[in-house]
């Protein structure tokens, strides 16, 4: 790593760059502007070779190895799970600045921007970028918190197939071809039927829950009261929803404007009910049926947030806070 183009201009590599994780950091780069001096894309070797285009220019995918690593100021993991677990069981060196995305990689120092503190950062160390649901419900606690005293929460998660990787993605538009041309579906990522489904997925689905309330505790503290967690898988391709159960004393106006003076969040500026479909390539939490339950302090939101997005931006952000803090060191 050279510190100095750190700051100015880092060389930066996407181990994944063909997930769906992955394609989504690269849009995200190149449309953030930010700048980027030599760019590294690895895959697997079935996928060494190919072209990508990247922020306008064309690069040949290389093969994940210690030597691609050479000369590389940060490094982005999107990768599936599998590819990160065989790298950790490998014993490889990972880059001195490495932001994980995967959820599948060594411990490491789990960051959310805006929340975690940024004096955690460092110009080498091992990031964490959190679950995509943990940023949701981490910015939607975080903040009410700040404003008022949460008491407690209760979420129940619905879990897109993209997910799961380009697999879940495919696994559930193959099935659905399947069930429309009265053919026998295919279940090697779900546990059944996904297509026209809903799957309780109880291995999946408690991983993905112990994980999230792990990291909750990390970035908002072990004394915030713990929220209860349910995840389950939809046959949706893309985006989280979040039905939210919350004991809070505050109005619904006075929750409405704390929610609205934040850009993390949006309430009223899509038409009709945000869903799944309608927030995919947007950053903010969408927001809206925000009620009491008539028996003060409990409230219930409808929440919906583009999974991609929202794991994509944060790992951009913190990438541009350790580039623009020169005060931090290693």
């Amino acid at each position: 790593m050279d510190p100095y183009r750190l700051r100015k201009s880092p060389n930066i590599a996407i181990i994944g760059s063909t997930s769906l994780l992955g394609k989504e950091l690269r849009e995200m780069l190149e449309s953030r502007g930010l700048p980027i001096g030599r760019r590294v894309l690895l895959e697997t070797e079935e996928y060494a070779g190919l072209l990508q285009e990247f922020a306008g220019e064309i690069e040949i995918t290389q093969v994940i190895s210690p030597a691609a690593f050479d000369d590389v100021d940060i490094a982005f993991f999107t990768c599936g799970p599998e590819i990160m677990q065989s790298y950790v069981a490998s014993g490889a060196k990972f880059p001195d600045l490495t932001i994980d995305l995967t959820q599948a990689g060594r411990e490491g120092t789990v960051y959310l921007h805006g929340i975690s503190d940024p004096r955690l950062l460092r110009t080498q160390g091992y990031f964490v970028n959190p679950h995509a649901a943990a940023i949701v419900i981490g910015r939607i606690l975080a903040h009410l918190h700040n404003m008022f005293a949460v008491e407690s929460a209760a979420v129940t998660i619905l879990e897109p197939a993209s997910e799961r990787g380009n697999a879940g993605v495919d696994e559930l538009q193959e099935q659905t071809v399947s069930l429309l041309n009265f053919q026998q579906i295919e279940k090697k990522i779900f546990s059944g039927q996904l297509a026209f489904n809903i799957l309780p997925e109880p291995e999946a689905s408690a991983r993905t829950e112990r994980r999230i309330m792990d990291q909750l505790d990390i970035i908002l503290g072990k004394t915030f009261p713990k929220p209860a967690i349910n995840a389950i898988q939809v046959p949706v391709f893309h985006s989280h929803a979040f039905s939210m159960f919350l004991n809070v004393y505050a109005s619904i106006e006075e929750l409405s404007a704390h929610f609205a003076q934040s850009p993390n969040f949006a309430m009223d500026n899509l038409p009709g009910e945000p869903s799944p479909v309608s927030v995919v390539g947007s950053e903010k939490i969408h927001i809206r049926r925000l009620r009491s339950t008539g028996q003060s302090p409990g409230h219930v939101l409808w929440a919906v947030a583009d999974n991609l997005r929202v794991a994509a931006a944060n790992a951009i952000q913190t990438a541009e806070h350790i580039m623009l803090a020169p005060a931090i060191e290693a």
